[in-house]
């Protein structure tokens, strides 16, 4: 997802989590909110840590369209802490962190468990090739040995 898309979802995602906590919301019912708005800020800070090419426009273009991204996030992200952790206490962001990184790790394996599954189908499937194309080439001259003989 590029920086612009990115940030122009968490800043939506923040707002509607701002508006909650100003109208009472507690954290746990606005957690679709959250997490949209994280997944976002994680794109936006590693699309700027990646190096993109992009067909139309400069790299210095590109480059502070990145980098001001960056910078709204990392902002909206202290506002956030700062919000939580006046609420919640000095841990709660930390628990946060901490479940959001368990999170990563475990759709990352189950990305890895996808992906290794289906090279598994593949071989598989080109096994059962290989073996279909001997039988096949096989059979007919096995079939002429035996009417021949």
């Amino acid at each position: 997802m590029d920086p612009i898309t990115a940030i122009g979802i968490a800043s939506t995602a923040y707002s509607a989590i701002k508006k909650g906590f100003e109208v009472g919301k507690e954290v746990e019912s606005m957690a679709g909110d959250l997490g949209r708005w994280m997944n976002a800020i994680n794109a936006v800070k590693t699309s700027h840590s990646k190096a993109k090419g992009r067909r139309f426009g400069s790299v210095e273009e590109e480059a502070l369209e990145t980098f001001a991204a960056k910078k709204k996030a990392e902002q909206m992200e202290n506002d956030l802490r700062n919000f939580i952790v006046g609420q919640y206490g000095m841990n709660a962001w930390q628990d946060i962190i901490r479940i959001q990184a368990d999170l990563r790790r475990k759709q990352k394996e189950a990305e890895q468990l996808a992906a290794q599954k289906r090279d598994e189908l593949i071989y598989n499937l080109f096994i059962v090739g290989i073996i279909v194309l001997f039988v096949s080439l096989t059979l007919p001259i096995l079939w002429l040995i035996i009417q021949n003989v």
